[in-house]
């Protein structure tokens, strides 16, 4: 499912057709179509295309002061939110600056509120639990 989530992403962001952007995420259209039906419409040409935005639940890693924690995004719009939170979080990261995240202060995403202190932030990143590789939690986590 975490392939089709990517294939619909590629198609916002880059305009790949259907077949182009499974065919990168090594899934097939069908798959797309079986698990995320309302993520795709036909267009007049009769070609597949994404649409704007969609109402799947993602699960999404983000840090927590215990470690990284699952937290389910409602749909695309908030997923995207995610994402822009753990750039801004490796933007910090690289340069230290705070204001990186004073657009996240006081934000949440389900009803998990993000962390924006640069103190706390700090601490996990020397206690190794600040990790930012990958948006998505696998599936395995979310069993």
């Amino acid at each position: 499912m975490q392939r089709a989530f990517h294939t619909v992403a590629k198609m916002r962001h880059d305009g790949l057709s259907l077949e182009a952007a499974s065919r990168e995420e090594g899934t097939t259209p069908a798959t797309v179509e079986k698990y995320l039906p309302a993520a795709l419409r036909r267009s007049k040409s009769g070609r597949w295309v994404a649409t704007k935005s969609d109402r799947y639940v993602r699960p999404v890693r983000l840090p927590d002061v215990h470690g990284p924690v699952m937290v389910h995004a409602q749909g695309f719009k908030e997923a995207q939110f995610a994402s822009a939170y753990l750039a801004s979080l490796n933007r910090w990261a690289r340069t230290g600056k705070a204001y990186e995240l004073a657009p996240f202060h006081g934000k949440k995403i389900g009803n998990f509120t993000l962390i924006t202190a640069s103190r706390t932030l700090k601490a996990l990143g020397d206690a190794g639990l600040l990790q930012i590789d990958s948006l998505y939690a696998a599936l395995r986590d979310t069993v």
